[in-house]
């Protein structure tokens, strides 16, 4: 299996309230002591996951060097894929080149996420393509809501309205090796028709086939990290089974 790390985007709302050009990317956010990308290469490198890609831009430089580091620490293989276009695409495009000549299983992740590594965990105990859907928290206009009904995603984004929704993607996927084809054709459809499209997409129309699985939260805790109010959310959660994560 091969890790896959989002992490090219400059976080423009989260930069209004924070100096993002000496932190760098979201993923590079220290939270308690320990930066987002670090807490998700432990995890993965737990798992056995020998390889990570990570699709940078925003600050290239810098996440190169924290890559160095990482390496030196945990001995996991780096390959790191520039998207120089982060201005003007999206997450579908930065999937899209990370992908390039994988054709492995691959679990998904989007930078800027803090979760309980046993959201994790269960997610990798499917053995099938699945997402990670947050059945509990309460929604808002801009949760990226997924509305499931039998077994298929019916509806799915921001303007899912929120009494018609099962749960919110929470950014964090699996692709097995024997899907990891279809996706591609689906990211290249995405990324033709509006290169500013997010990948989460491919999901819905993965699901048509009835293969998709869903890994509901249940409670355990997460956020993502899109402004000032989610950095101090994550701060207070930053706990969450450290002790499952450790160091090597």
């Amino acid at each position: 299996m091969i890790g896959v790390i989002l992490a090219a985007g400059c976080g423009r709302r989260l930069g209004r309230d924070i100096d993002l050009e000496k932190i760098g990317p979201k993923c590079l956010l220290p939270i308690d002591g320990r930066t987002l990308l670090e807490r998700t290469v432990s995890d993965l490198v737990s798992f056995d996951v020998d390889t990570i890609t990570i699709v940078i831009g925003y600050k290239a430089d810098m996440m190169q060097e924290m890559c160095t580091t990482l390496w030196r620490e945990y001995g996991t293989e780096f390959n790191l894929v520039r998207n120089d276009a982060y201005f003007s695409t999206n997450t579908a495009y930065s999937l899209q080149i990370g992908l390039s000549g994988i054709h492995n299983d691959v679990i998904i992740f989007n930078g800027d996420v803090l979760y309980d590594r046993a959201i994790l965990d269960n997610l990798l105990k499917i053995d099938q393509t699945a997402i990670a859907v947050d059945d509990t928290k309460p929604l808002t206009e801009e949760s990226f809501k997924v509305k499931i009904v039998n077994n298929r995603i019916e509806k799915m984004g921001k303007t899912v309205p929120v009494e018609q929704a099962t749960g919110e993607f929470i950014g964090i996927s699996k692709i097995t090796d024997r899907d990891i084809g279809e996706a591609k054709r689906l990211l290249n459809i995405l990324v033709s028709g509006n290169p500013n499209n997010y990948y989460d997409f491919i999901y819905q129309s993965l699901s048509k086939s009835g293969n998709l699985a869903y890994s509901f939260t249940n409670g355990l805790k997460w956020t993502e990290i899109d402004d000032i109010r989610d950095l101090r959310y994550a701060e207070s959660i930053a706990g969450i089974a450290i002790g499952a994560r450790g160091r090597f």
